[in-house]
């Protein structure tokens, strides 16, 4: 089980994660594709190798609207 925890930006303090459940590797690498994340960016490699290390890491410049959320099934509208 992987649990994807993403913050929305423009209400700073007062926000908390919002969490999306992966069941498997493979759910969770289909989320991440529905994202828009680049598997060929070292970093996002490299944020991949510590998820499997360490269990958490964060994938940098991921940004989506709250229209891009939806559309990508991430929050229902």
């Amino acid at each position: 089980m992987y649990v994807i925890t993403y913050h929305r930006l423009e209400q700073a303090e007062a926000s908390r994660p919002r969490p999306v459940a992966a069941e498997s590797a493979q759910a969770l690498i289909e989320l991440l594709e529905r994202i828009g994340i680049d598997f060929r960016l070292s970093e996002v490699r490299g944020a991949l190798e510590d998820v499997l290390r360490f269990g958490s890491a964060n994938i940098p410049d991921i940004w989506l609207s709250d229209e891009e959320m939806i559309e990508k099934g991430l929050v229902e509208g």
